[in-house]
């Protein structure tokens, strides 16, 4: 074998060293989920049903909302299809493990545990927690919610959860599918109060026409993203992209006020 062939081996192989120590696919492997994408022409989208305004089910079976529209606009800036894939709120990681889909789109907090599983954008919207009563509850602070005698109602597997335990770990935990459930648990009685994500909790008081109430206070800092499935680089970059362009355009704050009747709060 001659120098130079022998050099160009070498090269190679320190090459793929590299490509190995660091973690990195190499050039023929990159971008597999985008490949993927405009390959067969349609970008598979998770979101979540009854969880409105982010995402919910219309009367003909379509899904509709915020999260709904941002996965469409994703798409038609690919130049693909749109298709959803509905989930709960543990599907939301399992859907993008096992391959069902490209990006989740759903209220989708990004946790140090999460993205330990899977990546997530830069975000979109940031939240906060917040409790909601009936407006002649009388619980008047959470201090007072904090009691084995009144039942907390939250969404199974969300954050919200996890923060109820924290703040007020006397009270009954009550678990629901869906963010809706738990609020029309409140509305109905069967709970005490609904802990929530502040910018959906400012929606829902609005339409509650003086029926509910908020207790003073902000209990979490939340960032929501896109999730995308970990360890490709160059899908990330490209959906990371547009959600900066998203947000820094004024598109986003636009689409926000179209679903939530008010305007978003700045984050960033």
């Amino acid at each position: 074998m001659n120098i130079s062939r022998s050099l160009a081996f070498l090269s190679a192989g320190v090459l793929s060293l590299a490509l190995s120590t660091f973690g990195l696919t190499q050039p023929s492997q990159a971008g597999s989920v985008l490949n993927d994408v405009i390959t067969r022409g349609v970008l598979r989208i998770a979101t979540v049903p009854s969880n409105p305004p982010y995402s919910s089910v219309n009367a003909s079976g379509e899904p509709e909302g915020y999260d709904v529209e941002i996965g469409k606009r994703i798409a038609a800036a690919l130049k693909v299809k749109p298709e959803f894939t509905m989930v709960d709120t543990a599907g939301r990681i399992t859907a993008l493990q096992t391959g069902r889909v490209d990006i989740t789109v759903a209220d989708f907090t990004n946790t140090v545990e999460r993205s330990t599983a899977i990546a997530f954008t830069d975000p979109y919207a940031v939240i906060g927690s917040v409790f909601m009563v009936a407006k002649d509850s009388p619980i008047n602070s959470v201090e007072e919610l904090n009691d084995a005698k009144y039942k907390i109602g939250v969404a199974r597997g969300g954050t919200t959860e996890a923060t109820a335990q924290r703040v007020a770990p006397n009270a009954q935990l009550v678990r629901f599918d869906t963010v809706l459930d738990a609020y029309m648990a409140l509305q109905a009685g069967q709970v005490d109060a609904h802990l929530q994500d502040s910018l959906k909790n400012a929606s829902f008081l609005k339409k509650a026409n003086g029926a509910m109430r908020n207790l003073d206070g902000n209990f979490s800092y939340e960032e929501i993203g896109i999730g995308l499935p970990a360890g490709d680089f160059d899908w990330w970059r490209v959906v990371n992209t547009w959600v900066r362009q998203f947000n820094n355009s004024g598109e986003n704050a636009r689409l926000f006020e179209t679903y939530f009747g008010y305007q978003m709060p700045k984050f960033n």
